[in-house]
């Protein structure tokens, strides 16, 4: 992936951060926790580039993520935060297509995964926040 690509992914995922943020703040939960896991999905994008068929697919793309082949040196991701993006992926998926009314602590848990992946993401890579406080 091209850099400018990757830096144009990377502040996606903080907007969809900030917004999950924000959403939290006016109880709208279900669309909070959707906001955290676009933040995790696009952090993933960014961390394993373009995918091998032209788009990824969700639950292929944490299994990909999770092996942590894109990190140097090259290791696992812990077993905790694959279940926390999984569990934020469920949470997302039922608020939308089975009208679960999510709360404040779906919303927190939503926001303290993509918290750990973006955070993982910019001490690998050094990437910036740009001023957003995680």
């Amino acid at each position: 992936m091209e850099a400018q690509r990757q830096q144009a992914l990377w502040a996606i995922a903080l907007e969809h951060y900030q917004a999950a943020g924000l959403l939290a703040q006016q109880d709208w939960h279900n669309v909070s926790v959707a906001c955290s896991y676009y933040a995790v999905f696009t952090a993933m994008w960014v961390a394993l580039g373009d995918p091998p068929k032209g788009y990824w697919e969700h639950g292929g793309i944490v299994d990909w993520f999770a092996r942590g082949d894109w990190r140097l040196p090259a290791s696992p991701i812990a077993r905790e935060l694959i279940r926390a993006i999984r569990g934020v992926y469920t949470d997302r998926m039922q608020a939308q297509y089975r009208a679960v009314r999510l709360t404040a602590g779906d919303s927190a848990a939503g926001l303290q995964t993509a918290r750990q992946v973006l955070r993982l993401l910019a001490d690998t890579w050094n990437f910036s926040f740009g001023g957003i406080v995680l």
